[in-house]
């Protein structure tokens, strides 16, 4: 009796572990295709596909979310450190006021030309393709567009050749 118990709580672990696994995790998963993304803000536009043959660090940030925002400025120190690196950096607000965005881009001293904003709608269909629903965080994405890694530090960045 035990050890059919045994048995069924495991099979039920291994049916809620399988459950709870979300597509969207998989499809940043490393070495997966980046998911497409269209940023129109402020008359700037980025399109991810655009960017094939570059390195592109793409970094999601709330100016409430204290690891994401800083996140946002290392990224800036780093990219003003290293202007001779092929790295193209995409960083990504999710905000609800645009606003409070450009407040704390001049607050922070962030690149304005690596800055876009996305709130309501998008913000929602950009979370649910990336997966930002259990947190924000930072890919590194290869020129062949797949994803090559996750929140990459200063150390792994400095690692990829111009």
């Amino acid at each position: 009796m035990k050890k059919n118990l045994l048995i069924i709580a495991l099979f039920i672990g291994v049916l809620v572990c399988a459950v709870g696994y979300s597509d969207s995790q998989y499809r940043t998963s490393i070495g997966r295709k980046a998911p497409s993304l269209r940023i129109s803000d402020a008359g700037n536009e980025i399109i991810l596909n655009d960017m094939r043959g570059s390195y592109v660090l793409l970094n999601f940030w709330k100016s409430t979310d204290a690891p994401s925002r800083e996140s946002a400025n290392d990224y800036t120190a780093w990219l003003r450190r290293h202007p001779e690196k092929n790295i193209k950096y995409i960083s990504v607000n999710l905000d609800e006021s645009p606003e409070l965005f450009r407040e704390i881009v001049k607050l922070d001293s962030l690149i304005p030309s690596t800055q876009y904003h996305v709130d309501g709608r998008d913000a929602r269909a950009v979370s649910d393709s990336y997966g930002l629903n259990n947190g924000l965080g930072s890919l590194l994405i290869g020129p062949d567009g797949r994803i090559i890694a996750h929140n990459p530090s200063w150390d792994y960045l400095n690692m990829i050749d111009n």
